[in-house]
């Protein structure tokens, strides 16, 4: 009997090493390597570069993203991040298919980071009118056209993404934009 119980606690030791023995799952930063609340110095340390404009409440990078050169905002508030935004730079000799297919990827690497976006598709049409016009065959008139806009959005626990890609101004824009959600607490 002495036998048996020192078997089973045996095990039950070593299946509790082995429960408690696995890693838990990285959460992934609120955008890039930021966490909402850092001080402005752990955003300069985290982006790794030098900050090409700052104030009390904002800090500006030249960085990269997928290969292409971005400019990232970061806005503060009493030295705590709480908003960015990552714009692609769009230069000389990129069409419209180059960030089409910029935005379909930085899409993907979204959603295996965050999930599901909350719209199922990314085509926002102005009208039901221009979707039927123009068609899903052809995509890039439709963006010159100011008629389709690329848009996804994701909810986490502590951020509200959005992901867009238009032409306004006669510019084309990949922007990712982040922002903290702030949790309401229960006053006991």
């Amino acid at each position: 009997m002495k036998k048996a119980i020192s078997i089973l606690l045996l095990v039950i030791v070593c299946f509790s090493f082995v429960a408690c023995g696995g890693e838990e799952p990285v959460k992934p930063h609120d955008f890039r390597n930021v966490d909402w609340g850092m001080s402005q110095k752990k955003v300069i340390d985290a982006e790794g570069t030098d900050y090409l404009y700052a104030d009390e409440t904002l800090l500006y990078f030249a960085g990269e993203e997928l290969g292409q050169p971005v400019e990232l905002y970061y806005e503060f508030d009493d030295d705590k991040v709480f908003s960015a935004e990552c714009k692609f730079v769009i230069q000389d000799g990129m069409i419209l298919s180059d960030c089409i297919e910029n935005y379909i990827q930085l899409r993907e690497q979204l959603i295996e980071l965050y999930g599901e976006p909350n719209e199922e598709d990314y085509h926002v049409w102005k009208s039901e009118e221009d979707k039927e016009t123009y068609g899903l065959d052809k995509e890039q008139l439709p963006i010159y056209y100011q008629v389709l806009t690329y848009y996804n959005s994701w909810n986490t626990d502590t951020c509200f993404m959005e992901l867009s890609l238009d032409y306004t101004n006669l510019q084309i824009g990949l922007i990712l934009r982040a922002s903290e959600v702030v949790q309401e607490t229960e006053e006991g």
